[in-house]
């Protein structure tokens, strides 16, 4: 004979679910809220729910703050992403507004971010390289004035410039080659050096060998 299991009531089972959604990861009150909202729980019992959670210290905003800040450390990202990241989760707003921009955190981590930049952008141009680097670090939350100090940082020696243009010249032969001969083919690829930011002398050099 089978023994039935017995259902539990609906609140412990809301608190069941709300414990495996917080064992995968973090999240505000509001998502919490809506989490179980969705799993069909009342005003009255998602009420129950959360102060539970907040009795056994389950559901902690400020937790949630420690581990985005810590996750953006590590990753190098500026103070407006950081904001960003709390918004998406939809953080208490007055949470949000009391953690302050740190200058000292964002010089150094724009230093950081800018060494990884470098190596991303490897075999772009001086000017391509620096347009790429500042439209980087404006993604990864840093303000402005900073993205343009260590945009101004970053630059090829004049070998380096050399071989990223053999390189985008290499492509560009291969790309127009089969079309275009001669003269019109050196005047096409010359244009479009140009626009991408090499200097006519440079590529004159290139072109001519």
């Amino acid at each position: 004979m089978k023994v039935k299991k017995k259902k539990l009531p609906k609140s412990d089972q809301l608190f069941l679910d709300a414990q495996k959604k917080l064992s995968i990861s973090n999240c505000s009150i509001k998502k919490m809220r809506e989490h179980l909202k969705k799993k069909g729980g009342t005003r009255s019992e998602i009420d129950e729910v959360i102060t539970k959670l907040k009795k056994y210290s389950l559901l902690d905003e400020d937790e949630v703050i420690k581990n985005v800040i810590s996750y953006a450390d590590a990753k190098h990202y500026g103070y407006h992403k950081i904001i960003e990241m709390l918004k998406q989760r939809e953080i208490d707003s007055k949470k949000i507004a009391g953690i302050l921009k740190d200058d000292s955190r964002e010089f150094r981590e724009s230093k950081e971010m800018l060494k990884r930049l470098k190596k991303r952008y490897k075999n772009k141009n001086t000017v391509n390289l620096k347009q790429s680097v500042y439209s980087a670090l404006i993604r990864y939350g840093f303000e402005e004035n900073t993205a343009s100090i260590r945009a101004s940082e970053v630059y090829n020696s004049p070998q380096e410039e050399i071989n990223v243009l053999i390189l985008e010249y290499n492509r560009l032969i291969s790309s127009y080659s089969r079309k275009l001969k001669g003269k019109e083919l050196t005047n096409k690829i010359t244009t479009k050096l140009l626009t991408k930011g090499f200097k006519i002398n440079d590529i004159r050099k290139v072109v001519n060998k």
